[in-house]
């Protein structure tokens, strides 16, 4: 696995979420942010990014969490709204995999990263911040087999 290593700063989002199994959380947590932006003049999305809450190994299904987020440049005014709520991103050291193809790769890569990558290193694998999901492209106009998603694991 091509993996780089990279310290995050702490960053300012703005977060949307949504309850259940991440293939039915994601789409609403995402359509809640991107309503709730058409209603702000204030702000612009610098970084759109995703995480779940939990593992859906161990949760069940209609508890899990899921994020979509997004670094902004200017002030929030609006929030907080019904799940619309600014946040701050612990910054720290990340483990890096560019993935490209359909994001419903992406529980297989981390798993990757999480169970073969990561014991092969000096690092450990730090429970308190998310795996993060940080999208290159818009996928409104890329192929889905085009897709670059930043997968990063958090590290100690």
């Amino acid at each position: 696995m091509d993996v780089r290593i990279k310290t995050l700063e702490p960053t300012e989002i703005i977060t949307s979420f949504a309850l259940g199994p991440y293939p039915e959380s994601a789409p609403k947590a995402w359509d809640q942010l991107f309503a709730w932006l058409g209603q702000s003049s204030e702000i612009s999305p610098k970084q759109l990014m995703g995480f779940g809450m939990d593992d859906p190994n161990c949760t069940p299904q209609h508890l899990i969490r899921y994020v979509a987020a997004m670094s902004y440049e200017g002030t929030a005014q609006k929030v907080p709204e019904k799940n619309i709520y600014p946040m701050q991103l612990k910054g720290g050291k990340y483990a890096i995999y560019t993935m490209k193809g359909p994001y419903q790769k992406m529980p297989e890569i981390f798993a990757k990263l999480k169970e073969e990558w990561l014991p092969s290193t000096q690092y450990q694998l730090d429970f308190y911040r998310p795996f993060l999901e940080i999208y290159l492209n818009d996928p409104t106009q890329t192929k889905e087999e085009d897709y670059l998603t930043d997968l990063h694991l958090p590290l100690l």
